[in-house]
């Protein structure tokens, strides 16, 4: 596994996450560490963007994070509690059954894995998070550190760990398979 995903996710170990919830696609994010607030300002229409979208773009969104946040998404995902499996295409309450599972349970290891592109979280308390590609570019999930800089996996074997929101511009390196 590469060095900047064993450096980075070790800083979680042991920490429980709350806040998890699914999100819309569907996603899901866990929140880690002290609760923060996040503020984004109303922004000004763009002529491209829908009228839902202007909407919700015109209203200000104050939201409670975690130091850490991962936001699991654009990919297949699946939580295995107690043996029962739940994921991004099963029912909404079964989603929600598995986020309320993995709520309070603190990660013990994140094994990111070249071969299939996959992600495997374990926790403390037995609960399991994969995630695999569905497609062969989107981001699979990030993770918004303290420091403000966002470690991304995408699909297609490729990562980054960026300063900010944006991955405009900014490299994408490969996977490399560990040797040993």
């Amino acid at each position: 596994m590469e060095q900047v995903f064993v450096k980075t996710f070790s800083k979680l170990y042991g920490r429980p996450c709350w806040g998890v919830k699914p999100g819309i696609f569907p996603s899901l994010t866990l929140e880690f560490g002290k609760p923060q607030l996040e503020i984004r300002e109303p922004r000004p229409p763009q002529p491209q963007w829908s009228r839902r979208l202007r909407d919700g773009m015109a209203r200000r969104l104050v939201v409670v994070h975690g130091e850490w946040h991962l936001w699991v998404y654009c990919c297949d995902w699946s939580v295995l509690v107690n043996g029962r499996p739940a994921g991004d295409s099963s029912s909404p309450r079964c989603v929600q059954r598995a986020a309320n599972a993995l709520d309070g349970q603190a990660l013990v290891s994140a094994d990111v894995q070249v071969r299939g592109c996959r992600t495997v979280f374990e926790f403390d308390l037995g609960a399991r998070l994969e995630t695999r590609p569905y497609d062969r570019k989107s981001e699979q999930w990030l993770l918004y550190t303290p420091s403000g800089r966002v470690l991304t996996l995408r699909a297609d074997k490729q990562f980054q760990f960026t300063q900010g929101n944006g991955s405009e511009g900014e490299r994408w390196q490969p996977l490399v398979r560990s040797r040993g």
